[in-house]
């Protein structure tokens, strides 16, 4: 047992680290399953997403279908950002747990201790000593572009453990086909951008064991069977539920990776660096360049990739084998891809250049490139520090560890104070609650099982409020918060309602709710003998009007 433990002591240790650092920077309080009112937008569209899915039949087709919210318009829990792989776990308990439950916070904290147990691992591989390991672990759980994601409310893309467990897979010496399956279906249970970059990791993994061992029969076997494991997943679980026009909406190039995204600490809300500034910062030429363009290192690891750069130019780059060749060619590609055929250059742009045809398939289901550069900078971060750790002495390398890990925490300090601010216990409390009981509202709707709202678009005025009250009382809507969603549906779905109210014939099952006063007193003038309309303005202030048609 104690044998056991020793051998396990960085492992145990760096676990450790990682509930510390969630617990500063988070707070166990975010894992408090009943508390929704932290959850920023995206993330609270994820919750509702799973409660209305919780109230499906667990063998849907696909899988995660969600037929109650967003019915004739609406998707899958795939494009609400929800978690599949905790829903599908949480599912078979729905009526166990109460209305009000969120798994978000529970999320952060498993990704934080995957995030330093894949750490442990590539470490571990290049023989790094403990109290580095912990210095640089460090480091990387406050990757601002993790914690960035935090900010935006994009929970599901916090999970960049899937991205360090790919670099694991692909050093590691011995090959497991079946662990990249595994992790390739985790990544599609998580989100669509992170199988993208884990289905790539993989394969490169492949192409790099053929140039070893020279076995084209058997990388072209493991490719094949790859992208078909994977078209078979993306099916089952509801990826192509949607047509395809709106999988494939094109955009890419409008969030696209600035060539000096890398040193600019812009991100959504504030400046990340207290120690450089304005120094690199730049005015973004468009508004997606910010949104996700946003991939500062932090001035520790800048300095660490110039030493690294210097130390390799001074050994002729000799460390550079096949393996790592392959990684090379796999960052340049994905490089080309994240800055896309508009290349931005600062507060310029810099050069476009045409897609060739061939290859526009590939762009048009991601139109947030920048995200693809994630691998990369974590190739950067950890490589460079290892770079410089094997060419110095021990007790030197730790030392230089350190201090990159003491400048990195000061530079990025902001971002992790307002982080911090943000998820206090106290200011929690203190965000406005939501009007949850909608007592006038619940009486007004209920012998109607439907909320059907004029018109459906994305994000409808006060859909947080709305579809809450929808989830908690068992209606359907017919609008939603979705990633993606089937546009020519929801165009029938327009069309047909302008139809009900120009003959007369409401869906007398059906409330029909409206946030623009001008159409409101139009539709009802259409319907005024079959209908009674109200304005009810719940505890909060929020005004709720809606057509009631005649039983």
């Amino acid at each position: 047992m104690l044998t056991s433990i020793i051998k396990k002591k960085d492992t145990i240790l760096l676990l450790a680290l990682a509930i510390l650092i969630f617990h500063l920077i988070f707070g166990f309080h975010l894992i408090d399953f009943e508390n929704i009112y932290w959850l920023p937008d995206d993330a609270y569209n994820g919750f509702l997403g799973w409660s209305f899915y919780r109230g499906e039949t667990f063998f849907s087709f696909p899988l995660f279908k969600i037929f109650n919210y967003g019915s004739g318009v609406g998707s899958t829990i795939i494009y609400t950002d929800s978690l599949p792989i905790l829903a599908i776990l949480f599912k078979p308990f729905s009526n166990l747990l109460p209305v009000n439950f969120q798994y978000f916070g529970l999320w952060i904290f498993i990704s934080t201790l995957l995030t330093s147990f894949f750490m442990n691992k590539i470490l571990t591989y290049y023989g790094i000593d403990l109290f580095s390991k912990i210095m640089l672990t460090i480091i990387i759980l406050l990757s601002p572009i993790v914690l960035e994601r935090f900010i935006a409310g994009h929970i599901n893309l916090m999970s960049h453990w899937i991205i360090l467990a790919g670099i694991y897979l692909y050093i590691r010496r011995k090959q497991s086909f079946t662990t990249w399956l595994l992790i390739i279906l985790f990544s599609i249970l998580v989100h669509g951008y992170l199988f993208a970059m884990t289905i790539s990791i993989a394969i490169f993994s492949y192409i790099k064991e053929y140039l070893i061992n020279q076995d084209i029969k058997k990388c072209l076997r493991y490719i094949a069977v790859t992208i078909l494991f994977s078209s078979i997943s993306l099916y089952i679980f509801g990826y192509f539920e949607v047509q395809a026009d709106e999988v494939f909406h094109g955009g890419w190039g409008g969030y696209r990776l600035n060539l000096l995204s890398f040193m600019n600490p812009i991100g959504r809300s504030l400046n990340w660096s207290q120690l450089t500034g304005d120094l690199f910062a730049y005015e973004a030429l468009q508004l997606g360049d910010l949104i996700e363009g946003f991939n500062y290192f932090g001035l520790g690891l800048l300095i660490s990739i110039v030493g690294s750069i210097y130390f390799g130019i001074k050994k002729k780059f000799n460390f550079i084998d096949k393996k790592v060749k392959v990684l090379i060619g796999f960052s340049i590609l994905l490089f080309i891809f994240a800055v896309t055929n508009k290349v931005g250059l600062g507060g310029s742009e810099f050069f476009t250049y045409n897609m060739p045809e061939v290859l526009k398939p590939l762009t048009k289901p991601f139109r947030a490139s920048a995200r693809f550069f994630w691998p990369i900078y974590y190739l950067l971060s950890i490589g460079s520090i290892i770079i410089i750790y094997k060419q110095l002495k021990t007790k030197y390398a730790m030392m230089f560890i350190f201090i990159i890990c003491c400048i990195q925490i000061v530079d990025i300090y902001p971002g992790i104070k307002t982080i911090m601010a943000f998820n206090n216990k106290n200011n929690i409390q203190s965000i406005r609650k939501m009007d949850t009981t909608q007592e006038e509202l619940t009486f007004a709707t209920k012998y109607y099982n439907k909320i059907i709202y004029v018109f459906p678009e994305y994000a409808n005025h006060n859909w947080r409020e709305l579809t809450y009250f929808a989830y908690k009382n068992k209606k359907k809507t017919n609008f939603g918060y979705f990633a993606r969603r089937n546009w020519n549906i929801q165009k029938k779905y327009i069309e047909d309602i302008k139809v009900s109210f120009k003959s007369g014939k409401l869906d007398k099952d059906s409330v029909y709710y409206f946030s623009d006063i001008k159409v409101f007193n139009q539709y009802y003038d259409k319907v005024s003998s079959k209908s009674k309309k109200l304005v009810i303005t719940d505890l909060n202030g929020i005004k709720h009007m809606i057509l009631v048609p005649n039983k």
